[in-house]
């Protein structure tokens, strides 16, 4: 394989998204990955399974691996592992809290046997500390550290495991760090991103803590348990945290509106922008017009703004405010669902989609890998069904055919290229 990872071989202990995400990012980038998983398949890889196969999340996580699906508990299957991770550069692991120790997979058991290997670990809330030790999933995290979107009724949960693919794209960027350390030194390392911490770098900005302008978090801190204990809701609670905020987005100014047939999105903060804006809509608004004015009542005169803003935008079109918001150099665009993109020129124009094929399935389209290099092009490829490489990788880790015809039998490892074979006849 060409591209900037090849040569690389990348051992993948991992399950869910995280872990196997930035796999699928090096093996796109050339790497030799071996995707170690259950005989039954990770867990991801029945999430909505299409035609009693995979699921759409397990062919994008799978893209250009090769899978040996075994059970870990079998001492020779194990060995064979261990083998495995002795010679690779990289080894990616996402195991309960203590496992990887029990099987002797953990950092320091892997270093014994291979010094430079770069050992990428994935948990939820990180490795110290009173939370260490328990599970966690995306939409667990996104509660834990306020990340959940607050709507009009309280919490609502991201759509999309946001946290997990930003965790990917970390180990990711921590691997060719750790990469570009060992290139130097010839020493490896182990490097913990938490999904936890993953989904504090999402949220820069509001934990950017400025002691001069947030004390007013102090008060609100201790008064959320009191707010909630007294019956107050989670409107309540945030109303009364909007009140405290010194600098705060206005929401006239970024957010979604509604058009005549649609729905556009702007961001016009800076104050250029909005005067800009207040102009092309023909509204008001003396505290963004005239310099050292503020009005009595802030709540009030935001309210008032926003309803005008909001009146402006519903008299037109979505293609009409979009074209004449960016026409006047004005971030919006149109809100659209996820389906569309398929048949966008645009998304086409930059390759951002990608054809590739699955063994069973057949033609399908992805999302391209998200970085464009110009001398080492990372490249969509093939996804691995569950298994299809088990015989080869083993051959590679030392057992002889015969003994791996006998894991097979016993139930022990699938040969997942037989069985596809069979299905196909």
């Amino acid at each position: 394989m060409s591209g900037p990872f090849s040569r690389l071989s990348v051992l993948e202990l991992g399950r869910f998204i995280a872990v196997p995400a930035c796999a699928q990012l090096l093996a796109e980038g050339g790497a030799d990955v071996i995707k170690i998983e259950d005989v039954e398949g990770d867990q991801s890889r029945h999430n909505g399974s299409i035609l009693g196969i995979d699921g759409r999340q397990s062919i994008n996580k799978n893209r250009g691996k090769r899978s040996l699906a075994a059970r870990l508990a079998d001492p020779e299957v194990l060995d064979a592992v261990r083998s495995l991770a002795a010679r690779s550069d990289i080894v990616l692991a996402n195991f309960r809290p203590g496992l990887a120790e029990r099987l002797g997979l953990d950092y320091e058991s892997v270093r014994r046997l291979n010094p430079r290997v770069i050992y990428a670990e994935n948990t939820a809330y990180g490795t110290r500390g009173p939370l260490a030790a328990h599970p966690g999933m995306d939409i667990v995290i996104q509660a834990f550290t306020g990340l959940a979107h607050m709507g009009e009724h309280g919490p609502e949960q991201l759509l999309n495991p946001v946290i997990d693919y930003t965790a990917a794209l970390l180990m990711a960027w921590g691997v060719s760090t750790a990469l570009y350390h060992r290139e130097r030194t010839g020493r490896g390392q182990k490097l913990d991103v938490a999904l936890l911490h993953a989904a504090m770098f999402l949220e820069n900005n509001p934990l950017t803590h400025v002691d001069v302008v947030d004390g007013w978090r102090d008060e609100f801190v201790a008064h959320i348990r009191e707010a909630f204990a007294a019956g107050e809701t989670w409107g309540d609670v945030m109303a009364h945290r909007t009140a405290l905020l010194p600098n705060r987005v206005m929401r006239a100014y970024y957010g979604f509106f509604d058009t005549s047939d649609g729905t556009v999105a702007i961001a016009c903060n800076p104050r250029p922008l909005r005067l800009r804006l207040l102009h092309l809509l023909g509204v008001r608004d003396r505290w963004t017009e005239e310099p050292g004015w503020e009005p009595d009542d802030v709540v009030a005169h935001e309210a008032a703004v926003l309803a005008d803003v909001q009146r402006a935008f519903r008299e037109r079109t979505t293609s009409y405010w979009v074209d004449a918001l960016t026409r006047d150099g004005l971030p919006a665009g149109p809100m659209r669902l996820s389906d569309e993109l398929f048949y966008d020129e645009h998304i086409a124009a930059n390759g951002f989609l990608a054809r590739v094929e699955h063994e069973l399935l057949g033609s399908m389209t992805v999302v391209a890998p998200p970085l464009h290099l110009s001398d080492t092009p990372l490249e969509p490829r093939d996804p691995a069904p569950l298994g299809r490489d088990s015989r080869n990788v083993l051959l590679e880790a030392g057992l002889t055919d015969a003994a791996i015809d006998a894991l097979v039998a016993r139930g022990v490892v699938r040969d997942g290229a037989a069985a596809a074979a069979g299905a196909l006849l």
